[in-house]
């Protein structure tokens, strides 16, 4: 049941959780199928929505994308600028790693692994093995068989509107922003929650409390938390607000393959069920130990037709045509990554790829095909027949107690604070991306696949690598997980030290972050703590 704007409510539930994005809503879905009753407060006012805004924010570099961008307030959250990629963790990122300070989680792989099926349905992803091709197959360095794959409806609160809507036990209230979080006399659990729900102030009660929110928002509540109640500082620990981390990720090299055939190993696939997936390379477990990277993976990308560094004839036949007859703004999504940008598209290499391609009347009718192809799925790779792609690489972040956020003065009457964010990218998350291509490079070439072209001379590929170091999106480590309080805010249940009956969900209580994006495994969490929090209330009922 959905109140909205303006309508009252009253009751109280056994579960109220903070935040109606993907990881707020598997948790409401789940513990109503475990028998629970549950409240969800949204900020947003209702279906998510631009017109919705997070808390105040300030950013101090230029490496943090704007609120506006990572986060949209509603019910389904952030899954509606979700693209849809859902990608597992590897056992590598729970193992504590020598060169990776900070590193290592209280819990397996395991521990999450099981439950990714079940969140992979609620990503509206099939969950059926998938054939994977081979690839360099003498040599181990690198690998391919890691497999992304993509949701068929991303937008998760148009999806699972009419459910919420029909549901007796879970009541979401929207344009309701947790201003304070009210713990009880003994302050060793959760009392309320103070909420401005259109303008007023209303009081949310519950048994057990789950925020929710997102890495930035959670961590602002916890914060303000700390901040009331200083004598608890011990037992949230010093790490609260701290080893900000997300994705390093862009391009510096184009991948050329000697067969260009063999592109289409890393290219979208349809399953059975007409489910896109793909196939990634990356760096083998024990090489990224022995060589000192992080995590890192790297996937191909279609040169966009427009950009004369396909070094494809038949591309560049298309795209002159497409221009002269003023059809190609039609015709193009705009999506497709450049190397170097379009602002000044070099016609005159057009002109040299066509008459330099020999091949290209033979691979003309393909591209024509292949194109018009792509305008019907979500997700297809255009073939080129020069078997010249961008390289895309998505890398983990070094945990880093520096790369923080922190509260400011500055706040709004009833509103908690603004947020400072000081997300930081080091010298050992720059030096792993370009180890790991020169490895990747070496690999390429060594098994006869390929080679890559830098975009860049190597005096300015480190600062390329820099000037990409771009995120916000995944918001990973601000409430980490530890057994020691020290470590980490919350143990490995995701309850807070120190208060009994508060959780918190989402990539935030990510140690470390992996290649992953973070939607999947965040997901998975959350279906393990609903499970856990059942079994607090079935021990506390038979105590």
């Amino acid at each position: 049941m959905i109140f909205p704007d303006g309508q009252t409510y009253s009751a109280d539930s056994d579960v109220c959780i903070v935040g109606a994005g993907p990881v707020g809503l598997a948790l409401a879905l789940k513990l109503e199928a475990l028998g629970l009753t549950v409240t969800v407060l949204e900020r947003g006012s209702g279906e998510a929505s631009v017109a919705d805004q997070p808390g105040d924010i300030q950013f101090e570099n230029s490496h943090h994308a704007l609120s506006q961008a990572v986060s949209r307030p509603g019910i389904g959250g952030a899954s509606a600028l979700w693209g849809g990629r859902c990608v597992p963790f590897d056992d590598l990122d729970f193992e504590p790693r020598e060169h990776v300070a900070h590193s290592g989680w209280p819990i397996s792989h395991n521990e999450v692994r099981r439950y990714y099926p079940e969140a992979l349905e609620f990503l509206t992803c099939n969950t059926d093995e998938v054939p994977t091709a081979t690839i360099g197959q003498h040599d181990p360095a690198v690998v391919a068989d890691a497999v992304e794959r993509w949701s068929k409806h991303p937008a998760l609160g148009p999806y699972y509107a009419e459910r919420l809507a029909k549901s007796k036990n879970i009541r979401i209230l929207t344009s309701a922003s947790v201003a304070e979080i009210i713990l009880d006399e003994a302050r060793n659990q959760v009392k309320s929650l103070k909420v401005m729900h259109n303008g007023r102030e209303i009081e949310v009660a519950g048994k057990v409390f789950i925020l929710a929110g997102g890495g930035l928002e959670n961590a602002r509540l916890l914060l303000a938390l700390q901040q009331n109640h200083p004598d608890m500082a011990k037992s949230f620990g010093a790490s609260l607000g701290r080893f900000y981390q997300g994705h390093l990720t862009g391009y510096i090299a184009v991948l050329k393959f000697l067969d260009p055939k063999a592109a289409r190993a890393l290219s979208f696939r349809t399953d059975a069920k007409g489910y896109s997936y793909r196939q990634r390379l990356q760096i083998a477990p024990d090489v990224q130990t022995e060589r000192k990277l992080l995590n890192t993976v790297f996937w191909i990308d279609a040169l966009s037709i427009a950009d004369p560094a396909h070094g494809s004839g038949a591309l560049s036949l298309c795209y002159m045509f497409l221009a002269a007859s003023r059809l190609y703004r039609l015709v193009s999504k705009g999506l497709a990554p450049t190397a170097r940008g379009l602002g000044n598209i070099d016609k005159a290499q057009h002109w040299r790829n066509i008459r330099d391609d020999t091949g290209w009347p033979a691979d003309l009718l393909q591209a024509v095909k292949n194109l018009f192809e792509r305008r019907s799925p979500a997700h297809q790779t255009l073939f080129n027949p020069k078997g010249r792609y961008l390289l895309r690489y998505h890398a983990e972040q070094v945990p880093n107690p520096e790369s923080r956020v922190s509260l400011t003065p500055q706040t709004q009457q009833g509103h908690v604070q603004a947020l400072s964010v000081d997300y930081r990218v080091v010298d050992q998350d720059i030096e792993s991306v370009l180890n790991s291509h020169q490895l990747l490079d070496d690999w390429l070439r060594g098994n006869k696949i390929g080679y890559l072209e830098y975009l860049h001379q190597p005096v300015r590929r480190r600062q390329a690598v820099v000037d990409q170091a771009f995120d916000g999106y995944h918001q990973i480590g601000l409430s980490r997980m530890a057994d020691d309080p020290a470590e980490g805010p919350v143990d490995k249940n995701c309850r807070l030290h120190g208060l009994s009956n508060l959780y918190l969900g989402g990539s935030g209580v990510f140690p470390t972050g992996g290649h992953a994006n973070p939607t999947l495994p965040a997901v998975a969490l959350a279906l393990r703590l609903a499970e856990h929090v059942r079994d607090e209330f079935k021990a506390a009922s038979a105590a």
